[in-house]
C-alpha cells in the first residue's frame, strides 16, 4: 500500500512512497486522465494535472469533485501527516474498447502534432523573415513617409 504526506493541494508523483508502480502510473498518465484512489479510506477521483505552458507534463494529480473537499479537509486539519493511498480498480463491466474510445474523445496529446509537423512549423517561424515585406528604396524622413507637412 502506498503512502504520501499531506503537504500540498495536489499529490506529486515524487511524494508517493512505498509503491513505485503507483508513482510510475501517475507519471505515465496523460493530462486530464483520471484515476480512482482510496485516500486514507475515502474513495475519490483524481485527475492528472494539465501540461505546463512549455508542453512538459506536470507530475501530479489533483482531486476532483467530492475528493477535492476531502483532500482540502485533510490539508487544513492534518497537514504534515502521512496518509495511505490505494488504487481502486473500476472495471465494472466497461469494455476495453469503450474505455479507449472515451479516452480518445476526452484526452488529447499536448499539441496533437507529430514531431515532423512541429519541426516544419518551427522552420516556417524561423524563416518567416524571408517572406515578409521588403522595401526597394531607402527610407526618407518620417514626415515624408506619412505625408506630413
Amino acid at each position: 500500500m502506498a503512502s504520501t504526506t499531506v503537504s500540498d493541494y495536489v499529490i506529486w508523483a515524487k511524494h508517493i512512497h512505498d509503491d513505485p508502480e503507483l508513482a510510475q502510473r501517475v507519471l505515465a498518465m496523460w493530462a486530464g486522465e483520471t484515476i480512482q484512489l482510496e485516500v486514507d479510506g475515502v474513495r475519490g477521483t483524481w485527475r492528472k494535472m494539465d501540461d505546463g505552458a512549455d508542453g512538459r507534463p506536470t507530475p501530479g494529480i489533483r482531486p476532483v469533485g467530492a475528493a477535492q473537499e476531502v483532500w482540502r479537509y485533510l490539508y487544513r486539519s492534518r497537514r504534515g501527516e502521512v496518509v495511505s493511498l490505494k488504487v481502486v480498480e473500476t472495471q465494472g463491466g466497461v469494455s476495453e474498447s469503450a474505455q479507449e474510445e472515451n479516452r480518445a474523445r476526452l484526452v488529447f496529446p499536448a499539441l496533437g502534432k507529430t514531431p515532423e509537423e512541429r519541426q516544419a512549423a518551427l522552420e516556417r517561424l524561423l524563416n518567416g523573415w524571408r517572406l515578409g515585406y521588403r522595401s526597394e528604396g531607402p527610407y526618407g524622413p518620417r514626415d515624408e513617409l506619412y505625408d506630413r507637412e
